[in-house]
């Protein structure tokens, strides 16, 4: 068995289970209704069985129970144990597929079946032993009831026997015992709480029994499909680029660049070419003056007379 997270209470289960409760409390409602009316449908016929073969009491003389009503009681308590062990195991599969992020319906209240006689001996053994311990000053029976904490979350979810799930237990519970122990009588207090009010709130608050067991479970044991509560989960690995050729290998993406203002360099002027002085080649002498003049030119710029035909 592998613990997911530090082996500890987490006071946040009861704060959780009520969120839980109200995604689907329509489902829960009815779910703890139908309990009620099974174990109420079990209880009414010893009640008026005894209430018909009860003797009436004469005047005067004192009035004794007979013995077999102290007989009929143990039987009545069994059977509604055997209903309630039944309909445990669907109440449990349904919190543990509500903590998994299904969707519940009233069908799994009667899921529970193969659970049945392993809770059932459960029940009995950790009853008989909380008994036993109550009869030392009443703590070694609250001790009882903390370490067997994740007994029937054990059954449910973990599938095993009924020893090998008290075993279990304790082998989770035992290293914070004190803690547990109290969270214990915590969460059983506030699941008890609802009856208070002629019942009515148990509908809201039984739930979360069952729902906190489920949570405690996936918390300390695992529960596939569910991340625990506060469990660490390791970043993805880096690419792995083995195997690949350096034209394969791929290129990480160039970081954006900021934008950049324009750049602005001053205009840069061209200055016109003078224009060379005639060549030799060029040259032309005035035939009248003898000065040295340009071909383009007409006339002498020393004389003034006309160079054509010279």
């Amino acid at each position: 068995m592998q613990q997911v997270n530090m082996p500890g209470v987490r006071w946040e289960w009861i704060s959780e289970a009520w969120n839980l409760f109200t995604k689907q409390w329509s489902v829960w409602v009815l779910m703890i209704l139908v309990t009620g009316l099974i174990v109420f449908a079990i209880y009414l016929p010893f009640i008026g069985v005894i209430g018909m073969m009860m003797p009436t009491p004469q005047v005067g003389e004192p009035f004794e129970f007979p013995v077999w009503v102290f007989m009929l009681y143990p039987i009545m308590a069994l059977a509604i144990l055997a209903a309630v062990s039944w309909l445990a195991g669907g109440l449990y599969n349904a919190a543990f597929k509500q903590v998994r992020g299904e969707q519940i319906a009233v069908g799994d209240l009667f899921s529970g079946g193969k659970y049945f006689a392993r809770i059932l001996v459960a029940g009995l053994l950790i009853g008989i032993a909380a008994m036993i311990g109550g009869a030392f000053c009443l703590i070694p029976g609250l001790i009882v009831s903390g370490m067997a904490f994740l007994t029937y979350p054990m059954i449910v979810e973990g599938d095993k026997g009924t020893i090998d799930a008290i075993k279990a237990s304790i082998n989770v519970t035992k290293k914070d015992w004190i803690m547990f122990t109290v969270f214990a009588i915590a969460l059983g207090l506030i699941a008890g709480a609802g009856a208070i009010a002629c019942g009515v709130g148990a509908l809201a608050t039984y739930p979360l029994l069952f729902l906190g067991h489920a949570l405690a479970y996936r918390d300390l044991v695992g529960i596939p499909g569910s991340q625990a509560q506060g469990q660490f989960m390791p970043p993805p690995p880096p690419p792995d680029y083995r195997g690949f050729t350096p034209s394969q290998t791929p290129s990480p993406e160039p970081a954006a660049q900021p934008p950049q203002p324009p750049s602005w360099s001053a205009p840069t002027y061209v200055t016109p070419a003078t224009p060379s002085p005639a060549s030799e080649s060029t040259a032309k002498t005035c035939p009248h003056c003898g000065a040295t003049l340009a071909r383009v030119m007409n006339f002498c710029n020393q004389c003034g007379r006309p160079l054509r035909g010279a």
